[in-house]
């Protein structure tokens, strides 16, 4: 790409209409993900009826600035109230919400908002300098290749689990025997959907979602029979505090996670949650302190945090380039 093209494509981000509908667009995205259930996909589908009406610079930049906004926005609900907005935040839910309990809240937000923009940044990076080689090495995965990358996407799962692996692993066969009810593939024949027509389509992310986190979180507070129950209060300061610091501290990390990231999200219907749970548990398998993980480490949530956000860059590549959509927020 020539620098004339990378001139030119900023002469356009920065003109008045772009950057306003970047920062209405920014609002929009933070306001969906960090309601949980609302997630990216859905904050870029709803905003599709109103790009219909506006130039095609614009249009993009609002659909990619609600979906960069809304992964990382995800962030908050699951550190604060141990429920992700999108499945992305998912991963390091629990490792957010334990430094939360320990008081270390506005770190963790931080480096969600921080190393989500690393990430971003280097997966538009990418996405500049080489994406037609990584379209075209996308192009060269085929049906063997994504079985062994969602059975290593599900695996890891079981690797963050370390302290209890076999409830990892039950855990994971009872997802898989959730994904297995709807019309079963290529026969269309119902599977577990006991005469309701309701569940051919199968479970749904939201709904699952929702009654995994969000549901059992209400439940469990409900039970608690203790006469003065566990509270988080604490007040948020300022998130960017430290944050240099923890960039000096774990640069490789970061870099591993945006590669990974970027990877990941280059393939067709990859996307940003397995990128986040993959990265996650590579965290946890060459960190120097494996035994911190679980308790309120923020190292999982750095690298994570960098390749969900990466992920999204990297799934424009075979967007723009062959137009498959990268995941399903790439759809629109």
């Amino acid at each position: 790409m020539t620098s004339a093209a990378v001139l030119q494509a900023f002469a356009m981000v920065f003109e008045p209409a772009t950057l306003l509908a970047i920062f209405l667009a920014a609002l929009f995205g933070l306001f969906v993900g960090a309601i949980p259930g609302l997630t990216a996909t859905m904050a870029t589908a709803l905003l599709v009826p109103v790009t219909f009406f506006m130039p095609p610079i614009p249009a993009i930049a609002t659909m990619v600035t609600a979906t960069a906004m809304a992964i990382f926005s995800g962030d908050v609900p699951g550190c604060l109230l141990r429920i992700p907005g999108t499945p992305a935040s998912a991963a390091y839910t629990d490792e957010a919400y334990a430094m939360t309990r320990k008081g270390e809240a506005e770190v963790a937000l931080g480096a969600g908002l921080v190393f989500s923009a690393v990430g971003g940044l280097f997966g538009t990076l990418v996405l500049i300098l080489a994406a037609p080689t990584l379209a075209e090495f996308a192009l060269n995965f085929s049906s063997f290749e994504y079985f062994w990358l969602v059975l290593l996407g599900l695996t890891c799962a079981i690797f963050i689990t370390s302290d209890a692996p076999l409830k990892g692993l039950v855990t994971l066969l009872l997802g898989l025997l959730v994904a297995c009810v709807g019309l079963g593939n290529p026969a269309g024949h119902p599977r577990f959907t006991f005469g309701n027509s309701e569940l051919t389509g199968g479970i749904g992310m939201i709904p699952m979602m929702i009654g995994m986190f969000a549901i059992s979180e209400l439940i469990r507070y409900v039970v608690d029979t203790s006469p003065t129950p566990e509270l988080v209060v604490e007040k948020v300061g300022n998130v960017m505090k430290g944050q240099w610091a923890l960039a000096k501290k774990y640069p490789i990390q970061i870099l591993r996670g945006s590669t990974l990231g970027t990877a990941v999200g280059a393939l067709p219907g990859a996307g940003a949650d397995i990128a986040a749970w993959m990265s996650y548990a590579m965290s946890k398998k060459f960190s120097k302190e494996p035994e911190k993980f679980g308790t309120g480490h923020v190292e999982g949530i750095v690298e994570s945090g960098s390749a969900n956000n990466s992920a999204l860059a990297g799934a424009w590549i075979p967007a723009l380039v062959f137009g498959i959509p990268g995941t399903r927020s790439r759809r629109s």
